[in-house]
């Protein structure tokens, strides 16, 4: 980021927070020193094609949303993590907490992933710190970094948690991206991404793919990022078409993904890759790493017919011992759906390849490439709500409601986000109309389900795009420059 660009609300906030004098108990008071203090900010991130198909080595296509979440570390002199969430935006109570260092040892090293994520779940009113404790332990667990003492770590946010846009991957990314700055550490961007996904896999306990943390470290202003996610690779950037953009709708119905309709449609898939290796290994056929490695046309023809539509875990792991996924437990007396998480992230990396190459063609000002791109979007959330069982009423009539208006009012596509069950739905359509439509969609939607949605918009830089700053107070103040 250049000194030129205007900065960041969430950094706006802090400094205008910061500034704040000692006897303002609504400031930081009491909380940060006169020492130096180190800041990441990251933006939340709109699942515009791809979602829970990551996980199967799909392509997946990304945007970055115009807020997020902002890092900001000061060290201690003792051996702690004092952590604090502010939530920016609306009058309402910080929530802190500590964790001595001591607690990620034992005996004369780090403990294993299980203990610490143990520890951050045993207290469930402060679990939330998982995500950052869990990136500052993953971090030591990792790589060659000692800390010999404690950090106050604030964490102020302008995005809700658990409404599908990435908030959770934002924390851990921020975080590390934090710390390796203070640190002068050389992390680069897929390194961090992918140690984000080890705390959200090992100490988090959630079975998140790594698609989140690539789109927010990597993602840039005004752009889209293609990532395959095999196991995670940048391979571009897709330009929003002039006069377009996207835009996220809450449903506020909220979402996460270690809830057992994402775990399960997750478990389905990788039953649905052990069946497929097995009946490739009868012909002589090598493995698959992942499902998507084979077509649409090749997974009916091939495999479908072999595949059940459900299977009871004790019956599949009797017959296949394992579905070797390392984030997620069969459980022997649950009833697994694998036809349709089989063939959902097949079917779902071809729609993605499609949807960009309709966007790139649209770049000419091709209606019908705009069209094209819409109806990928909508057959990607048909996909959601019928192969993975993963949409709920709530968010259709979101989605329904784009849909009815459609090209002729500029409106070109809408779909579930992320993990499902919830969260946020995706948006594309011309600039005027989203200006246009979307309030009176929200108005729509407020009447249903009595509150009106948030609405998230806009474009902002990712965490590698951004960088870091660092504060020093002076006799003038606090005054923050660019590193």
């Amino acid at each position: 980021m250049t000194p030129q660009e205007e900065l960041p609300f969430e950094i706006e906030e802090f400094e205008r927070l910061l500034q704040r004098p000692n006897s303002d108990p609504t400031g930081f008071s009491g909380f940060f020193n006169s020492g130096e203090i180190w800041v990441a900010r990251v933006p939340a991130r709109l699942d515009v094609m791809g979602g829970i198909a990551d996980y199967s080595g799909a392509n997946v296509c990304e945007a970055v949303l115009g807020r997020g979440m902002l890092m900001a570390l000061q060290p201690r002199t003792d051996r702690t993590l004092r952590i604090r969430t502010l939530q920016v935006g609306k009058a309402n109570l910080p929530v802190e907490t500590r964790i001595p260092l001591d607690y990620f040892t034992s005996g004369d090293g780090l403990c294993s992933y299980a203990e610490m994520r143990t520890l951050c779940h045993t207290n469930p009113l402060v679990s939330w710190a998982a995500y950052i404790g869990g990136s500052i332990f993953t971090m030591l667990k990792e790589e060659s970094v000692k800390m010999p003492y404690g950090f106050s770590l604030l964490l102020l946010s302008a995005v809700p948690m658990n409404v599908g846009i990435g908030s959770s991957a934002a924390v851990e990314i921020g975080t590390l991206t934090c710390l390796n700055a203070y640190l002068g550490g050389s992390l680069d961007a897929a390194r961090i991404a992918k140690l984000g996904q080890m705390a959200e896999n090992h100490v988090v306990g959630a079975p998140c793919g790594i698609m989140d943390q690539i789109a927010i470290t990597s993602g840039r202003s005004g752009k889209m990022t293609h990532i395959l996610c095999r196991p995670g690779t940048v391979l571009g950037e897709v330009e929003i078409p002039s006069g377009t953009g996207f835009v996220g709708i809450n449903s506020m119905v909220r979402h996460s993904v270690g809830a057992n309709p994402y775990s399960d449609t997750r478990i389905g898939a990788f039953i649905g890759k052990k069946m497929v290796n097995a009946i490739r290994a009868e012909t002589g056929r090598g493995a698959l790493d992942y499902l998507t490695e084979i077509s649409v046309e090749e997974l009916g023809k091939q495999y479908l017919p072999k595949i059940p539509e459900t299977i009871l875990g004790s019956e599949f792991l009797a017959k296949y011992k394992t579905h070797d996924d390392p984030v997620t437990t069969i459980h022997p007396d649950a009833t697994y759906r694998v036809a349709g998480p089989t063939r959902h992230p097949i079917e779902e990396n071809e729609r993605v390849l499609k949807f960009m190459e309709s966007i790139k063609a649209a770049k000419s000002g091709d209606e019908k490439a705009l069209t094209k791109a819409g109806e990928m979007m909508y057959a990607a959330h048909e996909s959601y709500r019928t192969n993975c069982h993963l949409s709920v009423d709530e968010v259709d009539f979101l989605v329904e409601a784009v849909r009815k208006r459609g090209p002729k009012a500029g409106l070109y596509g809408a779909k579930i986000t992320g993990g499902g069950t919830g969260g946020t739905v995706a948006v594309f359509g011309k600039l005027a109309a989203l200006d246009e439509h979307i309030p009176q969609i929200a108005v729509e939607y407020s009447r249903r389900v009595g509150d009106m949605p948030d609405i998230f918009q806009g474009t902002s830089p990712g965490a590698m795009e951004f960088g870091a700053r660092r504060y020093n107070f002076s006799a003038g103040g606090w005054r923050g420059a660019q590193v």
